[in-house]
């Protein structure tokens, strides 16, 4: 027999009485050790335990986005942005084959290369 047990907000403010209150806690904190143990059976019969599925963030459950908190990995900041450039290299490509057409590049930082040449 399953019983839909309420929930606090779904009971009307006039029978919300302390002991509606501590009745439907105990219900809760009951349900939840029955489920406990239930898993445990299936646990010790070999069997998988119910699965938890986490609430759908649909049902209203998510934040204020008009919050202003940040969300981690916002504060983003260029690596480079920092670095002392001692030098700008412009490297002309070589062997182009015919036909070939030009659709942009991109800047991109070399940081700590040393060039040697090596004396034969």
């Amino acid at each position: 027999m399953t019983v839909k047990i309420p929930k606090i907000d779904e009971i009307p403010v006039e029978d919300q009485t302390s002991w509606v209150l501590t009745l439907l806690e105990c219900i809760n904190a009951l349900a939840e050790e029955n489920q406990a143990l239930r898993d445990e059976i299936a646990r010790l019969k070999g069997e998988k335990a119910r699965p938890r599925i986490k609430p759908s963030s649909l049902e209203g459950n998510h934040k204020n986005p008009e919050s202003s908190e940040k969300r981690p990995g916002s504060a983003k900041r260029h690596k480079t942005q920092s670095l002392e450039i001692h030098e700008i290299v412009k490297v002309a490509p070589e062997n182009l084959p015919s036909g070939s057409t030009f659709k942009g590049y991109k800047d991109f930082v070399v940081q700590g290369l040393e060039m040697k040449r090596l004396i034969n």
